[in-house]
């Protein structure tokens, strides 16, 4: 797939890239740091995907994809973006983003962004006139490359923990909260809440921003998005 990388941050750039090469049938057509230069590079060559930041110094990386769809170019886009706001995530989600990574993210969640695009546009390709359901599946159903068992987890979560820590979420008195404090509250590890969380995160259900606290240690603080789904999500036997 030929990819554009759109970012304005260097060292966020750099990391991209190193990502990018790890990854077998991706090429980098070009790198940009900001709207206009992108928009040249976008009416000049064709790409498949766009990673594309929203913060880019006075201007948003909206309007690339509102002139990607105006232009009614056929270019997939994955934000990699520090925005979480939900005002934010809904208009990404109105423009019909393919996926959505906030910063700062694993190599594995890059990787599987990119592979899912990759897996839906080589089915795109080999479809006749018409489909069946399941080839509609393929095309339009976030499957997520990560592997899962037969429960639909992924590998190294249980469904009895992760009921406890949705519960957790939905009992928490305030818009928002850190991996600390529901780690506190399930009597789980911080590091096993956030795998719940960045799973639950995923799904869509949860929004997540990052920052460093004391010492430069991470801290990443969860936004709930849709407490009735999470507690449908809950009751599934």
């Amino acid at each position: 797939m030929k990819v554009l990388i759109v970012e304005d941050d260097p060292m966020v750039m750099k990391l991209n890239v190193e990502y990018l090469s790890r990854l077998e049938g991706m090429q980098l057509v070009a790198r940009c740091s900001d709207v206009t230069t992108a928009l040249v590079v976008l009416e000049r060559e064709p790409v498949d995907v766009v990673l594309l930041d929203i913060f880019l110094a006075n201007r948003s990386g909206l309007e690339i994809i509102e002139w990607l769809r105006a232009q009614k170019m056929d270019s997939d886009v994955i934000l990699i973006t520090a925005a979480s706001e939900m005002e934010t995530v809904r208009a990404a989600r109105h423009l019909g983003v393919n996926d959505y990574l906030v910063k700062p993210f694993e190599f594995k969640r890059f990787r599987d962004a990119l592979l899912l695009c990759q897996h839906q546009r080589d089915a795109l390709k080999t479809q006749g006139a018409q489909v069946d359901q399941q080839s509609l599946d393929t095309l339009f159903r976030a499957t997520s490359v990560t592997p899962r068992r037969a429960d639909g987890l992924p590998k190294g979560l249980t469904a009895h923990s992760l009921v406890q820590v949705i519960e957790a979420v939905l009992d928490v008195q305030k818009d928002s909260f850190t991996t600390e404090e529901l780690a506190d509250n399930t009597g789980m590890s911080r590091v096993s809440v956030r795998k719940y969380l960045k799973h639950l995160a995923s799904l869509g259900l949860l929004s997540e921003s990052f920052a460093y606290g004391q010492v430069g240690r991470p801290s990443f603080t969860y936004t709930c998005l849709d407490h009735d789904a999470l507690g449908r999500l809950a009751r599934q036997p």
